[in-house]
C-alpha cells in the first residue's frame, strides 16, 4: 500500500483531509488495490513457483467468497481451502516470529497433515502475517513437485508482508459489548457486512467455527452473511433482526428470534445437501419467506417463469411434490424427506 506521498505522487490528487480518512476506516476492510488478497497471492506466486495460491483477508468479517482470491484453484475451492486451513491455524496457535509465521500443513496438524486440503500437492506452505500480535492475512501455497526451500519460505513470507487498516472505534466497541454481553451484533457499511460478534454466527446456528483475527471461518459464513444483507433490505417476513440505521451507511444488527435463524440455518444444511445452486439456493429462501413466483420475480428483476424452472428444479432435487412438502421440510414438520417425496407426485410453484 502507497504511503500518503507516494500515493498522491502516484495518482497525481490530492490526499484526502482527516475527515475523509476517517470515512475511509469506516468502510470495509477488504479494499481493491496493492492490499487486496490478489495482489497478495500473486506476490507470493512471484516470490517462488507454485501451483496453488490463496491468500484470506483475517480483517474481514468471514472467510468467503468477497475475502479470499485462489490462483489455481476455483474460486469456491478457493475459500474452502482457506476455512479449513484457518481453522488448523486457530486450533494449532502458533506464535509469530516478528510479523509472520510460516510452516508446512504438517506442523499445524502435529505431523500428521490433510491430504484433503489440495489433493495431489507434495508440499504446501502457510503463512500467517500478523500485525501487533493479530493475525492480518493468511496465504496458503502448494507445490505439486518438489518441496519449498528455506530461501524460497523467506522470500514468500516476505511477499505476503502487508500493511493494513487499522480497526474503526466503533468496530473495537461493538466487539467489546458483544463479547461482555453475548449479545449477537452485527454491522453492515453500504449493505454488506462489515463485522459480526461470535455471538450472531452462533445465533445463526453456526457452530463449531474458528476465528483467526477478525475473520470467522465456516463453511455457511458465506449465505449466512447474505441473509442478514437482504434481511437488512427487507422490512417482509423473516427479517429476523433488529436494524438500526447510523451515520455513514452503517447499519446495526441484533438477532431477535432464535427459532427463526435456526431454520435458516437448516436451509443452508439442506441446499448443500441437495447440491442446490446459488441461485438456486436464494430461490429457497424465498419459498421460506412464502414469497410467490411473481414478487420473488419482482425483488431479483427477472421473470416469473425464470422463478418457476428454479422451484422446480429444488422440488426435483429435494424429492419432493411441490412447495406444500417442501416448506413444510423447512420448517422442520418432518425430516423424512423420501416420504414427502411420496407425498405429492405434482410440480406446482
Amino acid at each position: 500500500m502507497f504511503r500518503p506521498t507516494e500515493r498522491e505522487a502516484a495518482t497525481g490528487t490530492p490526499i484526502p483531509g482527516p475527515e475523509a480518512q476517517q470515512n475511509v476506516a469506516l468502510s470495509t476492510a477488504l479494499e481493491a488495490g496493492p492490499s487486496s488478497p490478489r495482489a497478495v497471492a500473486e506476490r507470493v506466486a512471484s516470490a517462488a513457483a507454485c501451483d496453488v495460491v490463496v491468500a484470506a483477508d483475517l480483517d474481514a468479517p468471514f472467510i468467503g467468497p468477497t475475502s479470499v482470491y485462489g490462483r489455481g484453484l476455483a474460486d469456491e475451492a478457493a475459500w474452502r481451502t482457506a476455512i479449513r486451513v484457518a481453522a488448523q491455524v486457530a486450533n494449532a496457535a502458533p506464535r509469530s516470529r516478528g510479523d509472520s509465521w510460516a510452516g508446512s500443513l504438517a506442523e499445524l496438524s502435529g505431523g500428521r497433515g490433510d491430504t484433503a486440503i489440495l489433493g495431489g500437492a507434495r508440499a504446501v506452505l502457510v503463512i500467517l502475517r500478523s500485525e501487533g500480535g493479530r493475525p492480518r492475512t493468511l496465504v496458503v501455497a502448494a507445490r505439486r513437485e518438489g518441496e519449498f526451500g528455506d530461501a524460497e519460505r523467506r522470500a514468500m513470507t516476505a511477499a505476503a508482508a502487508r500493511p493494513e487498516p487499522r480497526d474503526p472505534v466503533i468496530v473495537a466497541a461493538l466487539e467489546a459489548v458483544a463479547s461482555r454481553t453475548g449479545v449477537p451484533l452485527g454491522l453492515l457499511h453500504a449493505g454488506k457486512l462489515m463485522w459480526a460478534a461470535g455471538p450472531l454466527w452462533r445465533a445463526l446456528g453456526l457452530e463449531g467455527g474458528a476465528r483467526l483475527g477478525r475473520a470467522f471461518a465456516h463453511g455457511g459464513a458465506p449465505a449466512a452473511a447474505g441473509r442478514l444483507e437482504d434481511a437488512a433490505r427487507t422490512t417482509g417476513p423473516g427479517a429476523d433482526l433488529d436494524i438500526t440505521s447510523l451515520p455513514g451507511e452503517l447499519q446495526l444488527l441484533q438477532a431477535t428470534r432464535p427459532a427463526d435463524v435456526a431454520r435458516s440455518a437448516r436451509l443452508d444444511e439442506l441446499g448443500r445437501r441437495w447440491r442446490l445452486s446459488p441461485a438456486e439456493r436464494a430461490e429457497l429462501q424465498h419459498l421460506m419467506l412464502g414469497l410467490s413466483c411473481k414478487e420473488a420475480a419482482a425483488r431479483l428483476g427477472v421473470s416469473p417463469e425464470t422463478i418457476r424452472g428454479r422451484r422446480k428444479q429444488i422440488y426435483r432435487k429435494a424429492r419432493v411434490g411441490g412447495a406444500g412438502p417442501l416448506r413444510a421440510l423447512l420448517d422442520g414438520v418432518t425430516d423424512d424427506e423420501d416420504a414427502l417425496g411420496g407425498t405429492n407426485t405434482a410440480v406446482s410453484a
